[in-house]
């Protein structure tokens, strides 16, 4: 995977130096416009490597606040607005039993937005 993901990066800063070379009348703005959509673009794919790195999560370890078990629904990927723009996150999903609460691990409770508090 990290071969993958080296290979993405590689090729969208490349992309860079294409647009350089085919734009040659650029002007310094316009080459700090497409440095920083590159870099964005870079920013987010990385950190999403970093996070499938990490596992799906685990089982939680403590019952639900109401007193109720975590049941496993599967698997789910959400899409988390990061500082880094939008990154892709799979995870174990499990819901209580009791109260129908969900966490999305390894962080505790799913946001309202599907982010990861």
């Amino acid at each position: 995977m990290n071969q993958e993901v080296v290979a993405q990066i590689s090729q969208v800063l490349e992309s860079v130096l294409e647009w350089s070379k085919a734009h040659p009348g650029a002007t310094l703005r316009q080459l700090e416009e497409e440095v920083a959509k590159a870099i964005s673009q870079v920013r987010a794919q990385l950190l999403e490597a970093a996070v499938a790195q990490q596992g799906v999560g685990q089982f939680p370890q403590e019952p639900c606040a109401c007193g109720g078990n975590w049941v496993f629904q599967g698997y789910r990927e959400r899409e988390v607005m990061t500082t880094q723009g939008r990154v892709k996150v799979r995870r174990a999903y499990f819901t209580c039993d009791c109260c129908g609460a969900g966490i999305f691990p390894p962080g505790p409770a799913v946001a309202d937005d599907g982010g990861m508090e």
